[in-house]
């Protein structure tokens, strides 16, 4: 069985509508939706937005299922110039952007893991064999933090530590920490609803959240068979 993430009801929806046979339970006031995602077993969530709701949800998921890894999929802020609304951004890392405590020696940055988690290869390499050439996806580190970002100073600030950052949203790392402490392999893959810096970013948002999350789905449903062949390291 594969553990299945979504931050918001959009994003929750669209997985739904992807799956079969679609079972619900409810564990501390959590819901969750058992499932048959192309021929794999699935378990969807909702976590809930921002870091602290990901991980308490994501901390609940693994202490009912027995999941072999996780997928995180949802939407995120694009970073950098060249990239489109609607392309589709998959982890190498992720880190948490706005946690800083450099006084007692955790260093900012990807080449750590204080606060740097790293996806699992095996699970990427899966995500890169489904890709075709019409396909627009980054693959490469995101970060997450507890703001919408939607300004110059924002990006600045990301950019200054984690210059490689391909997009920003706010569940991904705490996800990856809770799987890392669970010994989870998992991945992130968002769709760009809206690229940070762009005029009316909030517009962009509002309009593509949608369109962002079926295109989330449709590449967990791509992939979902190959992940469910991975023993759980």
């Amino acid at each position: 069985m594969i553990g299945i993430i979504g931050a918001m009801d959009e994003e929750i929806q669209e997985i739904l509508n992807v799956t079969k046979n679609v079972k619900h339970n409810r564990y501390h006031n959590i819901d969750f939706y058992e499932g048959i995602m192309n021929h794999t077993p699935v378990v969807i969530m909702k976590s809930g937005v921002a870091k602290v709701a990901a991980a308490m949800t994501t901390t609940v998921l693994c202490e009912h299922y027995d999941v072999k890894g996780l997928i995180n999929i949802g939407t995120a802020g694009g970073l950098k110039d060249d990239e489109e609304v609607l392309d589709v951004v998959v982890s190498t890392k992720v880190a948490h952007h706005d946690v800083d405590v450099t006084p007692f020696n955790w260093p900012r940055g990807f080449d750590q893991t204080k606060t740097c988690y790293c996806a699992d290869e095996r699970y990427v390499k899966a995500i890169k064999s489904v890709i075709n050439s019409k396909d627009r996806v980054w693959v490469g580190p995101m970060v997450s933090g507890d703001s919408f970002i939607y300004n110059e100073k924002q990006v600045s600030e990301i950019l200054k530590y984690y210059p490689e950052a391909l997009c920003a949203e706010m569940e991904a790392a705490a996800v990856a920490q809770v799987a890392t402490h669970f010994n989870k392999p998992f991945v992130i893959i968002r769709s760009l609803s809206d690229i940070t810096l762009r005029e009316n970013n909030d517009l962009a948002f509002d309009e593509y959240v949608v369109i962002a999350s079926k295109r989330s789905a449709e590449w967990c449903y791509k992939v979902v068979d190959q992940l469910e062949g991975f023993d759980t390291i």
